[in-house]
C-alpha cells in the first residue's frame, strides 16, 4: 500500500516571487520557512504539515500558465471557503471554469490550479 507524502514542489518564474510571497504566506497563512539551501527556494507549511515548494527559475524552464490546466490539480481545504474566496478574488486569482460547481477553482500566480474546499469536506 502506498500513500503521498506531504511535500510538493512547483517552479515559477523569478518575476512572481513577490506575489507568491503574498500569495501563499499573506493570503493563505502559510507559514514561511526559514533560510534555505537554495537561494531560488522558498517554502511555505499548510496546517497539517504539507510543505510547498516553489523554486523560482528562468521563464524557459516553467510551464506555461495555460499549461497548468492539463496538469495536476490540487485541493486547498480552509474552515470557511466563503471567506478565502473573498480573499483570493480580492487578490486577483483567476477562476477556472470547471464542471463541478461545488467548489471554486482557480489559478494561484504561476497558474497552478486548485480547488477550495470545506475543513470537512462537505458542500
Amino acid at each position: 500500500m502506498a500513500e503521498f507524502g506531504n511535500h510538493l514542489k512547483m517552479h515559477l518564474p523569478h518575476g512572481l516571487r513577490d506575489r507568491a510571497r503574498e500569495f501563499y504566506a499573506g493570503v493563505l497563512g502559510c507559514k514561511a520557512l526559514g533560510a534555505q539551501p537554495y537561494p531560488d527556494l522558498d517554502l511555505y507549511e499548510f496546517d497539517g504539515g504539507a510543505v510547498v515548494g516553489l523554486f523560482f527559475c528562468d521563464e524557459k524552464d516553467v510551464l506555461a500558465a495555460s499549461d497548468y490546466e492539463k496538469a495536476t490539480w490540487l485541493e486547498i481545504k480552509v474552515a470557511d471557503p466563503d471567506e478565502t474566496r473573498k480573499q483570493l478574488e480580492a487578490f486577483g486569482v483567476e477562476e477556472i471554469d470547471f464542471a463541478d460547481k461545488t467548489r471554486f477553482y482557480f489559478k494561484a500566480p504561476g497558474g497552478q490550479v486548485y480547488r477550495l474546499a470545506p475543513l470537512d469536506g462537505e458542500l
